[in-house]
């Protein structure tokens, strides 16, 4: 049987188009997290670093232990939600528009995350994209100076332009167009043809890369991906890559730029199909700093191991070039062609804000449940898409739960982190601290001491080893000198900056200890209403951040003390919650229903 045959697949069933569309996106992240750690190492320093076979599993990061991603993928979920939004405003208002504003504007939120800090994110007049609630998204993971220096362009602008490949910014043609524009080939857009979302996967490169060969690759991407996902019929994976390089060249043979891309894909197929070895065969392609060579490199390995998606990401990023870029569109595609049940679970566990892809992924998948002519309304998606603003609970409905809990902090299994009441060498003692270090194991000590201790009222982060939770959270409180040291603002600090931590590494159920009010002496009853005072505060300044969190206690006296504070607290919100006044008014105006 040839290597076509073998091949060959069936048209997909509705059914398989989900795992699909997120094979494409947790596949794309997934090499973008894999190349990241290598992205500036040479070839010797990889193999050196990790062996023959390079880098083949993630490097997790020591603050967080995710396998982090990069601008490559951050920029490719704002392109997603730039395409739903304008979906959005299609189904609601029957207006259609092209995606490319839309995603523009999107771009410029991301623009936002990278020059200022999440707590500012409310500052922001206009936005176009939920992920601006998303507090892991406003790392500077070394985004590319065409990207930021063309949307800081548009930033200043009046009015976007309607068509990009005439505005041009710049004579840059490297890979920070193609690398995010896998999710226009991921709406179906049944009535389009095909050259037409190509043509709109190049104006979205553009937008930030103006030289023909930085938007070329795109346009041909999103075919691929498309034609994948949705239109694969009994197509062959080279059958669809060639199809997409003759669609591209038809549409643009005009362009001065047109023979040298079709010339360098015609070498990537024919390469995938000899014995050489990988490294070779990649260095006649290029090193994937420009787009036409990522995208080469990707369609290689893509076709070279098609029936292996880590195959393809591990050649994809062992070498001298643009290993995140290269891994991420690499992983487009072998996503795309093998589905996301085809991806091993290794890749899936410990990558980063690998909830939020599957839930874009989905939201490709569905797309807008409602429409103007039918009274069905979805709150969630109207948050996301009309709102421009992460779900939440309603006001009266408190997203975060406070939780009371009486017993031993080191055995709650139901928590991500719990707090360590911890002293400034981070190093063990007594109290919550010493049971801490003894359920934990040595790991923890061994971690703690490369932290270089801690100071009064910060807080730092460590794995959970031994312990049920994933995570501890150190932080130091202060101790009791009569409270006119500045106590009560440490303590505080303990709690918003233990909080901050967790939000940081995408935490959402902490449990504290009652800081301070052991060894260190501070008062129970003034300790318990600073703790419920600062995380209250926390809670409804960062709305959806966290989904629980407990107060643990070990006594009886100190757990009467905080429910006192619970229920008094759980008063106030029934007393002032819409809900009451509503009821209010109807006892007011004599009505009984």
């Amino acid at each position: 049987m040839s290597n076509t045959e073998k091949s060959r697949r069936p048209a997909p069933e509705e059914s398989k188009i989900q795992d699909y569309i997120r094979g494409c996106l947790v596949g794309g992240a997934v090499g973008d997290a894999l190349g990241y750690p290598v992205e500036f190492y040479s070839e010797e320093q990889i193999f050196r670093r990790y062996g023959r076979a390079g880098i083949t599993a993630y490097t997790l990061d020591g603050a967080t232990h995710k396998a982090l991603i990069s601008d490559d993928t951050q920029m490719t979920l704002f392109t997603a939600t730039g395409i739903l939004v304008r979906d959005t405003r299609e189904a609601m208002r029957g207006v259609p528009h092209n995606p490319r504003n839309f995603v523009a504007a999107a771009y410029l939120d991301w623009l936002f995350t990278q020059q200022h800090g999440f707590e500012e994110r409310n500052t922001r007049d206009w936005r176009q994209s939920w992920l601006l609630d998303v507090p892991e998204l406003y790392s500077r993971r070394a985004p590319g100076n065409t990207c930021l220096s063309a949307l800081t362009h548009w930033e200043t602008c009046k009015r976007l332009p309607g068509d990009y490949l005439t505005q041009r910014l710049n004579r840059s043609k490297g890979c920070g167009g193609v690398m995010r524009v896998a999710p226009m080939g991921l709406r179906p857009y049944r009535f389009a043809d095909f050259a037409a979302i190509d043509a709109e996967g190049a104006q979205l490169a553009a937008i930030t890369h103006s030289h023909s060969l930085g938007w070329l690759p795109a346009a041909a991407l999103v075919h691929i991906i498309r034609r994948a996902v949705y239109f694969r019929h009994a197509m062959t994976l080279k059958e669809i890559v060639l199809e997409a390089v003759q669609t591209v060249c038809r549409l643009y043979s005009t362009d001065e730029n047109i023979d040298a891309f079709h010339r360098l894909m015609k070498t990537a197929v024919a390469l995938s199909e000899n014995d050489d070895d990988d490294l070779t065969n990649i260095h006649r392609l290029g090193e994937g700093w420009v787009a036409e060579e990522a995208l080469a490199i990707a369609v290689y390995c893509a076709l070279k191991y098609q029936n292996s998606f880590s195959r393809a990401v591990i050649a994809a990023v062992n070498h001298n070039g643009d290993s995140d870029s290269t891994g991420a569109v690499t992983g487009n595609i072998v996503g795309a062609w093998l589905g996301f049940g085809k991806i091993d679970n290794k890749w899936k566990k410990d990558l980063e804000l690998y909830d939020i892809i599957l839930e874009l992924a989905d939201d490709l998948f569905s797309g807008c449940p409602m429409d103007e002519y039918s009274d069905n309304y979805d709150e969630a998606w109207a948050s996301k898409y009309l709102d421009m603003r992460r779900p939440q609970a309603s006001a009266d409905e408190p997203a975060t739960q406070l939780r009371l809990v009486m017993g031993d902090i080191t055995t709650l299994r139901d928590v991500e982190a719990i707090v360590n009441a911890a002293n400034r060498s981070l190093l063990g003692g007594g109290g919550v601290d010493g049971a801490i270090h003894r359920a934990a194991g040595p790991g923890l000590y061994e971690e703690c001491k490369t932290l270089g201790g801690c100071e009064t009222g910060e807080a730092k982060i460590t794995k959970g080893y031994n312990l049920p939770c994933r995570y501890v959270i150190h932080t130091v409180g202060p101790v009791w000198e009569g409270g006119g040291r500045n106590e009560a603002e440490l303590l505080e600090s303990c709690y918003c900056n233990s909080l901050k931590v967790a939000m940081q590494h995408g935490v959402r159920t902490v449990a504290f200890p009652s800081i301070s009010t052991g060894a260190y002496g501070y008062p129970v009853e003034q300790a318990a209403e600073i703790a419920v005072k600062a995380v209250t505060a926390f809670i409804k300044q960062h709305p959806g951040a966290l989904d629980r969190v407990d107060f643990v206690l070990f006594g009886q006296w100190g757990y009467e003390v905080y429910k006192q504070l619970l229920d008094k607290r759980q008063l106030e919100q029934i007393v002032n919650s819409s809900a009451f006044d509503r009821l209010n008014r109807m006892l007011r105006n004599g009505e009984n229903k």
